[in-house]
């Protein structure tokens, strides 16, 4: 057979256009045929035509499962993930008119395992120099993205893996913004209903953190010292609060201002000579 020579679908019977043959393993089929192919199935190209055909059956029934589905819980932006909680039925579709394109329809005992998991992505921003150059901010800066990407395995005849990425088209930039928070109740409620388990959010392991506590300025410890005068017990400042005297330049004795006896341990609490409560 030559290589301009007509070919016919192996499903339907229609000549295939030119450039529009997919290629199986025993055989050939038109684009429209192949459209029909759940989007879930790969492998065509090593599929025999048999295969093929009992895969456009079962899409052709799944067309009356997506009619009885009502959706009573929805999740996720480009790719959603429709839950009917009364039916105990659900599907994952990626457009806005999902009814018409014919989406794979599952029962929630088809799922024997599903991970939501959470990849950060992390891109380093730089400064323009006096020579126009790019150069590293001091401390270096960083600007993130967060992917929550759906891992499920389904008991299925023609294909056992559903993988989408859950926050395709609005990803967040900080782990502690409401939009990955939003994401979290998601992959809590998928893991929960489809996945019988519970939700990791390893969150406090990403680099965001990490260079979060680098660029923080270090926690002020509040500063005690006490009135080489009048005893007072101070909190920061220069000044006694009580009467005024200036801090003293090395702070290792304090007096007793009852008696004025000099006290060296800083953890008295009472005057060792007139045992007046400091």
């Amino acid at each position: 057979m030559g290589l301009f020579d007509k070919k016919y679908c192996d499903i339907c019977g229609k000549e295939i256009k030119f450039l529009g043959n997919k290629k199986l393993d025993d055989g050939n089929m038109c684009k429209d045929c192949a459209a029909k192919l759940s989007p879930w199935f790969s492998g065509r190209r090593h599929t025999a035509v048999a295969d093929i055909k009992r895969q456009l059956d079962y899409r052709a029934a799944n067309e009356a499962e997506v009619k009885t589905l009502y959706p009573t819980e929805i999740y996720g932006k480009r790719y959603k993930v429709y839950l009917d909680n009364n039916n105990k039925k659900f599907t994952v579709s990626n457009s806005n008119d999902w009814r018409k394109v014919n989406p794979d329809v599952f029962k929630y005992s088809d799922v024997w395992n599903l991970d939501v998991i959470v990849n950060e992505e992390a891109e380093e921003e730089f400064d323009d120099n006096e020579e126009g150059k790019e150069v590293s901010f001091d401390p270096p800066k960083f600007k993130y993205e967060y992917r929550f990407d759906v891992k499920m395995n389904v008991r299925n005849e023609f294909f056992d893996e559903i993988n989408f990425e859950l926050s395709y088209g609005d990803r967040p930039d900080s782990p502690e913004s409401d939009l990955y928070n939003e994401y979290v109740e998601a992959a809590k409620a998928l893991c929960k209903t489809l996945g019988h388990k519970e939700f990791k959010d390893d969150r406090k392991e990403f680099e965001y953190y990490k260079h979060q506590d680098q660029d923080a300025e270090p926690a002020k410890q509040e500063e005690y010292w006490y009135c080489i005068k009048c005893g007072t017990k101070n909190e920061g400042g220069n000044f006694c609060r009580a009467c005024g005297t200036a801090k003293p330049i090395a702070d290792v004795t304090r007096y007793c201002p009852q008696c004025g006896e000099k006290i060296t341990d800083q953890s008295t609490k009472f005057c060792p000579k007139c045992g007046h409560k400091l």
